[in-house]
């Protein structure tokens, strides 16, 4: 049937006639002769069989589609997006796959699609994420972010999530970051403890609102399983955090770490103002800290 219609759409006299026929066809489908005639080496039958093939949504022609972006006719390229569109409207994991393709026209489509269609396939992406190579799942991290990221409590979910995966986690840490994630600073203390990731994690802070992350990381002191780490990030960091570390080095649950933090820290004159300052408004703290070991040299 397909091969007839093909030949009366070749046929100049009978072409309007075949294109009829074409889009009445409901069956029989031969998908090896629609992915034939993709091929053709006229491009109104080429434009005319792929567009057939996106209604009759035949997935197994979607390779042949992905192919045809790169088709020499902008009009056959037009026709094999609205295919592909239609062919994964309902299962966009064909479109994903397609991430790893060295081919610029085809990734580029395929980013577009998917950044219009995350929330329709949020779940398949997240899926996606989480479990496929580190090109694909790097790439629609990025997507995510930059379509959600204004939607801080959906995308902090999943990079909660992302933060554990080994593929994605160093994007992950540095997104958490541009959003302040007061939530992610327990997991950044706890993948601290991987040793190439303890740089990344120190830039991360530092690109955090001090307002918030230092007193998140001070709060953490309280937990002997992250105690260690929170100490050595304050100390790495240095004097960025030193106002927050004198703000709260007055509870007592803290002073002995902030203390000992403190004293690994170069103490300039306004800070040992800001300190003295502080043990006179808390006396008791007298007794634990010697201003003169404090004074600037």
């Amino acid at each position: 049937m397909l091969k007839d219609i093909v030949e009366t759409i070749r046929n100049k006299n009978t072409r309007w006639e075949g294109l009829v026929q074409l889009k009445e066809l409901s069956e029989p489908i031969d998908i090896k002769l629609f992915k034939y005639y993709c091929d053709d080496s006229f491009w109104l039958i080429r434009w005319a069989v792929i567009e057939k093939v996106g209604d009759l949504k035949l997935i197994e022609c979607l390779d042949k589609l992905f192919e045809k972006l790169s088709d020499s006719d902008s009009h056959v390229k037009k026709n094999a997006k609205k295919a592909i569109i239609k062919c994964t409207k309902e299962d966009i994991t064909p479109v994903i796959k397609q991430l790893t393709c060295t081919h610029y026209q085809r990734v580029g489509f395929c980013r577009a699609l998917i950044a219009k269609e995350v929330d329709n396939h949020i779940d398949a992406i997240e899926k996606a994420i989480l479990c496929e190579s580190w090109i694909i799942a790097n790439q629609l991290l990025q997507i995510v972010f930059i379509e959600k990221k204004e939607k801080i409590e959906k995308i902090e979910k999943l990079l909660l999530k992302a933060v554990k995966i080994k593929t994605v986690q160093k994007h992950a840490i540095m997104m958490l970051a541009l959003i302040n994630s007061k939530k992610a600073i327990p997991y950044f203390l706890i993948q601290y403890n991987q040793g190439a990731l303890k740089k990344h994690i120190i830039k991360a802070v530092e690109l955090m609102d001090p307002a918030i992350v230092y007193p998140g990381l001070i709060s953490c002191l309280e937990y002997e399983a992250v105690k260690k780490n929170v100490k050595e990030i304050l100390i790495k960091i240095g004097r960025p955090c030193v106002p927050f570390i004198i703000q709260s080095i007055h509870k007592a649950v803290y002073t002995d770490d902030l203390l000992y933090c403190l004293k690994k820290t170069t103490i300039t004159v306004p800070v040992y103002n800001l300190l003295e300052k502080k043990i006179l408004k808390f006396p008791d703290l007298e007794e634990k800290v010697d201003l003169q070991n404090f004074k600037p040299k």
